[in-house]
Formats: C-alpha cells, sequence, structure tokens
C-alpha cells in the first residue's frame, strides 16, 4: 500500500471515532442522563430518544470520516477497511455494553453502508465542481 493509502484510512477511522467522541461528550453536556443509558433493561421514551441521537451522530461520523477517507486518496478497498474497523470497535463496545440489542444491530448494519455513501457525496460533490 501506498503511504497515501494508510494515511486516508488512519484519516478516516481517526476522523470517526474523534467525531462519535466528540459528539457523545456535547450529548452528554447537554443531556447528563445520556451517559447512563447502557446499563438498565427498562429505558424510557427519552431514553429511546438519546440512543437515536446517538445512533444519528455516529452515522454522520462515519459520513464525514468517509469524506476524509477519499479526500485523501482512498478508494473503495480503503473505505472497506475503514468501515470494516469501525464494526470491529462497535463490536466491542456492543460486547461491552449489550444492552439495548435494537441500538447495536442498527450501528453495525448501518456503518459500512454510510461509509460507502460518503464516498458517493464526495464523488458528486466534485462533479458538481467541474
Amino acid at each position: 500500500m501506498k503511504f497515501k493509502k494508510i494515511f486516508s484510512v488512519i484519516a478516516g477511522f481517526g476522523t470517526i471515532g474523534l467525531l462519535s467522541s466528540l459528539f457523545a461528550k456535547i450529548q452528554g453536556i447537554l443531556f447528563p442522563a445520556s451517559m447512563e443509558l447502557f446499563g438498565p433493561m427498562i429505558l424510557t421514551f427519552s431514553d429511546h430518544i438519546q440512543l437515536l441521537i446517538k445512533l444519528l451522530c455516529v452515522y454522520t461520523s462515519c459520513i464525514l470520516g468517509s469524506l476524509l477517507t477519499v479526500f485523501c486518496g482512498g478508494s473503495k478497498n480503503e473505505l472497506y477497511i475503514v468501515g470494516g474497523s469501525i464494526t470491529a470497535v462497535v463490536g466491542w463496545l456492543w460486547f461491552s455494553a449489550i444492552h439495548p440489542l435494537w441500538f447495536w444491530g442498527l450501528l453495525s448494519v448501518g456503518i459500512l453502508p454510510l461509509v460507502l455513501y460518503g464516498r458517493n457525496i464526495y464523488l458528486s460533490l466534485k462533479r458538481r465542481r467541474y
């Protein structure tokens, strides 16, 4: 692999991780109860809303991370590496937190398609410029 390809994977993975953490921290500041969602078995309606917000934040991070991956010279193969790596991290977190299953399932299923969707956004923006 060329340096550019390796750098694009590191940049994409780091961006997704950093943005996900940043969004979670902001959500924790705005809604302190959101930091304790992964313990109880019974969740309230507002807990479900907080989990949906977390889900959307990670999905947004995946799209932005893939945009940076492609911008740095990554191709589809590098996007698969980034998506697979983030899915592995989510799998480890799922194993650590367990509940709620619907959240972890949606998160795991959505990562790779959204990482690839970020590439499509980048390519469509690139075509518009010219």
